[in-house]
């Protein structure tokens, strides 16, 4: 078996203890007031192994405060443990500190977080490195279970009866002799529960099934309509249907007799159709000969319009193209104007800087540090070397300004040479535009005296000629003639009206649909009659489905009940002190699933302080025994307990005792506390 003994802890600045040594023994007592911080020491134990407090919670403060609740700041908080781990003693340590930075310009160094650092017999690691060496000693989850005799109890019912099935391992039930070895094989399929949950929800079906099938009868029955006289009303619709045939034919007859005057009324609208075709071919000829003698002749003015047109197209582009010109030559004045600004600025620049001359200070002649004066030959020669680095300078400033002068000369003068060009452009322009403005007008005289003399011609009318062409031609009056007459005839062909057979034919059609939905009845009748008969043999092989549904939901019942009794006595066996229900029955009889830990009959959290511990001792050494593996058992509040159950596991109680002021230690080893 698996062992894991607590030999030693140290606890430095963790939580409200500043620093704490205890050496423990195989059964160690902690004694001291409340508040005093005995969970303290089982927390710095569980935080060194697995970063978390006795609660199993990881975001808990571990830093002390001052008198005012205030973190006391830039101390480490360590706790170091020394370990007996199958035999191989192991010294842990787990530090966390704040990391404070300086930055470049600040005179105090900032809080930039914090950090934890772990030691493995004084080797340090990092965090994974460190986990991973725990979990290969003790797995987190099985420390919890074994180390707290309530931990067990606090898990989710669900949890612990996991644990509690891992445990007992595989039960033995005769299925065969209890006649459900048909259920047995079911469950090689699916589990007990989906198989009973899958029968439930079949015979809560079925039920409800059942229950509607009188309901879904009776809806049919009254839906089904009264019975009526079939024969009669077959016979009427025999005479209804003779007398539709007898109106349909003399529709048919009518039809014909139509037939034959729209043939007629086609064959005049197409002679009279012919007749006016011949019409407008004579109105055309007499049109394009009135048209003809009629005409003015405007060819002149057209060739002047059309002159007029061109002339007016040139003179818009011309002042286009002139105010284009004119605003380039405006915005170069504009540059130009500039330039002459900036040469001018140059020239006084340039009188200014060879105006310039060097001007010594006596002082510059003096030792700066003892004010001594140089010697005469030194003064000199920095005098010379002065003057010829200020005549130098000038004269390299007087080079830049006559550059950047000429520079500007040289763009003034083509600017200047782009102006005059614009200049003879826009003259040339302005001297064309006056030239189309004479020429348009002009034409405007010409068009004015050949549409005077157009005027003044004398030429009949074109529609007082035509008339009078029309009039005199004797042919189109023929055919005027012709057109009248067959319009007449074609207004005397009237169709026969068949207005009042279609009426006795919609009251024909009528009456055979009164009757026919009446002999639909007679369908209806055999339709419902035949649904009944399906709904009373659906209920009777429902009412048979459910006995055997029935049956199988008393053998799934009978099959986890003894399951239930193999279980719970499996898993009972496994402890001295402590029973457990894992199955609750209901009022209906069925079973539900639970975990409920039982001590004497009375459940877990109903029973006192010194029972719940002495079972969590009894369940830590059954799961010892399962894991094959123990650790030491911290007892909280062990002063509620007067007689505690054997264990093979290491003893940390922690008893509250008002007398004692600091915590005290009683072992076979020594305790260091400051």
């Amino acid at each position: 078996m698996k062992s894991i003994v607590l030999q030693k802890l140290v606890l430095t600045n963790f939580k409200g203890i500043k620093n704490l040594a205890i050496n423990f023994s195989e059964i160690t007592d902690i004694f001291g007031a409340n508040g005093l911080g005995k969970t303290t020491i089982f927390d710095a134990f569980t935080w060194l192994l697995f970063g978390k407090d006795s609660l199993d919670r990881k975001d808990f403060e571990i830093k002390p405060l001052d008198v005012n609740g205030n973190i006391i700041p830039k101390i480490e908080n360590e706790v170091e443990g020394t370990l007996l781990a199958n035999g191989e003693e192991i010294v842990l340590k787990r530090i966390h500190r704040e990391k404070w930075v300086k930055k470049r310009g600040f005179s105090e160094p900032e809080f930039s977080g914090n950090e934890t650092v772990y030691f493995w017999n004084d080797v340090p690691m990092s965090a994974k490195e460190f986990t991973s060496k725990i979990d290969d000693i003790l797995k987190e989850e099985i420390f919890k279970l074994i180390s707290n005799p309530l931990a067990f109890n606090n898990l989710k019912w669900q949890d612990r009866r996991k644990v509690l099935i891992d445990i007992a391992g595989e039960t033995n039930v005769n299925y065969i002799d209890n006649d459900l070895g048909h259920i047995l094989e079911l469950t090689k399929k699916k589990t007990i529960s989906e198989l009973k949950a899958e029968v439930n929800a079949k015979v809560k079906k079925i039920k409800e099934e059942l229950k509607q099938i009188p309901t879904r009868i009776d809806e049919v029955a009254k839906g089904k309509p009264e019975a009526v006289n079939f024969e009669s009303l077959e016979n009427d619709l025999k005479k209804w249907k003779m007398e539709l045939e007898r109106i349909d034919k003399e529709l048919q007859d009518s039809s014909l007799k139509n037939q034959s005057l729209l043939d007629s009324k086609t064959q005049i609208q197409n002679e009279i159709f012919g007749y006016k075709s011949k019409l407008q071919a004579i109105e055309f000829e007499l049109g394009n000969t009135a048209r003809a003698k009629t005409q003015k002749d405007t060819s002149k003015i057209d060739s002047l319009k059309q002159r007029l047109q061109s002339l007016n197209l040139e003179l818009s582009n011309a002042q286009a193209n002139l105010k284009q010109v004119e605003s380039n030559r405006d915005f170069e004045s504009n540059r130009l104007r500039k330039i002459q600004k900036e040469m001018e600025y140059k020239r006084l620049e340039w009188q200014n800087e060879n105006s310039q001359t060097l001007i010594f200070n006596e002082n510059d002649f003096h030792c700066p540090t003892c004010k001594r004066e140089f010697e005469s030959g030194d003064v000199e020669a920095k005098k010379a070397e002065a003057l010829l680095n200020f005549n130098t300078n000038k004269s390299k400033r007087l080079n830049e300004i006559n550059i950047q002068g000429g520079n500007l000369k040289t763009e003034s003068e083509n600017i200047q040479k782009y102006i005059d060009e614009q200049t003879s452009r826009i003259l040339q322009f302005q001297a064309n535009i006056n030239k189309l403005q004479e020429d348009i007008k002009s034409i405007h005289s010409a068009i004015e005296l050949e549409q005077n003399i157009l005027n003044g011609t004398d030429t009949p009318s074109y529609d007082s000629l035509f008339t009078e062409l029309l009039l005199s031609h004797k042919e189109y009056n023929s055919i005027k003639d012709s057109i009248q007459s067959k319009e007449q005839e074609l207004a005397n062909i009237q169709p026969v009206s068949n207005a009042e057979l279609e009426q006795f034919k919609r009251e024909t059609i009528g009456n055979i649909n009164i009757v026919q939905q009446e002999l639909n009845k007679k369908f209806q009748i055999a339709a419902a009659d035949n649904r009944i008969n399906e709904l009373k043999q659906e209920e009777q092989s429902l009412s048979s489905s459910l006995l055997e549904l029935e049956k199988q939901e008393f053998d799934i019942e009978k099959y986890i009940r003894l399951n239930i009794e193999a279980l719970e006595n499996s898993i009972n066996q496994k402890f001295e002190h402590v029973t457990f229900k894992l199955f609750e029955t209901q009022i209906n009889g069925g079973e539900i699933e639970c975990c409920e830990a039982l001590i004497n009959g009375v459940p877990f959290h109903n029973a006192n302080t010194a029972s719940k511990i002495n079972a969590g001792i009894d369940i830590i050494n059954t799961l010892c025994n399962f894991y094959n593996t123990d650790a030491p058992i911290f007892i909280d509040n062990r002063e509620s307990v007067s007689n505690l159950i054997n264990s093979k596991s290491q003893i940390i109680n922690l008893i509250v005792s008002p007398k004692d002021k600091n915590i005290r230690v009683e072992s076979n080893v020594l305790v260091e506390h400051s």
